[in-house]
């Protein structure tokens, strides 16, 4: 995500349903620019393509800060909603909403309303987080998850010992298995790891 200043008000809020898509708002006087996705762990084009983007069509804007956020992803692009286990029946989850938090929200109250008060939703069977997700996707996080158990490496993530990678542009350690982030120093920024790295 990029934030310029001296550009134009774009009066609303824009998402590219496409994967290499971009989005679009403004807060306040800046507008704000999101796009460049890559799985946590990967090599991203950092902000490049933003500001070579920003550069074309708003050329009198200026970049005033750029970061990155993350967001979870289910492997079937349905989010995940209902009870988190058989096990923990009264316990819900909500998450995996591939960018559409906002869009995802509204449906995980509707549905998570009706399951706390014990009713039927129609939507409960579409979201459930038990639902059967046999795609190749799972085949390859698995695969990658075992050889990142397996490399070696001097830095470990707390949460289940995935070797974490390092992230130039953002100065941080990420974990590729699951999504957890650190400082350079290895202080914990983002879960599911609950603690600080080990020194």
């Amino acid at each position: 995500m990029i934030a310029l200043e001296n550009a134009p008000n774009v009066d609303g809020m824009y998402v590219d349903e496409a994967q290499t898509g971009m989005s679009f708002r403004n807060y306040k006087n800046l507008l704000l620019v999101g796009g460049g996705d890559h799985r946590t762990g990967k090599q991203g084009g950092a902000w490049q393509e933003l500001r070579d983007f920003a550069q074309r069509y708003y050329p009198k804007a200026a970049e005033t800060s750029h970061w990155a956020t993350q967001d979870c992803m289910s492997l079937d692009g349905v989010p995940y909603i209902g009870p988190y286990s058989a096990s923990a029946s009264d316990l819900y989850v909500a998450t995996g909403f591939n960018k559409w938090g906002m869009t995802s929200a509204m449906v995980s109250a509707m549905v998570l309303c009706d399951l706390v008060q014990g009713k039927q939703s129609p939507y409960a069977e579409v979201f459930s987080p038990s639902r059967t997700i046999l795609r190749p996707q799972l085949a390859v996080n698995g695969f990658e998850a075992v050889v990142n158990l397996l490399t070696p490496s001097a830095k470990r993530c707390p949460h289940l010992g995935c070797a974490l990678k390092w992230n130039p542009q953002e100065h941080t350690w990420d974990c590729p298995c699951h999504g957890s982030r650190f400082t350079e120093e290895g202080r914990l920024i983002d879960n599911p790891a609950t603690g600080n790295l080990k020194k």
